[in-house]
């Protein structure tokens, strides 16, 4: 598995779960999923196990374009901090 996005909406907002591996050929799917206005969607990345350097930027474009980003993996959190 490479990648796999799960989209979850309810009536308190929408969550968007990223699992496995997060790398340049995947993030036009996940970047489709959010649509052109990430604000109020949650990004749950628990079980998200790489992401190579683009999909940080976007992963960081994204939070600062509204997106929260839940359960962030230790190993990721200093590179979207930078």
């Amino acid at each position: 598995m490479t990648v796999r996005i799960i989209v979850e909406d309810s009536t308190s907002g929408r969550v968007v779960r990223v699992e496995g591996r997060l790398t340049v050929l995947e993030i036009g799917e996940l970047e489709c999923v959010l649509g052109d206005d990430p604000t109020g969607t949650a990004l749950e990345l628990r079980e998200l196990r790489s992401a190579d350097a683009v999909a940080v930027a976007l992963l960081r474009r994204l939070r600062d374009s509204g997106a929260s980003l839940r359960n962030v993996p230790p190993r990721f959190a200093y590179d979207l901090d930078e």
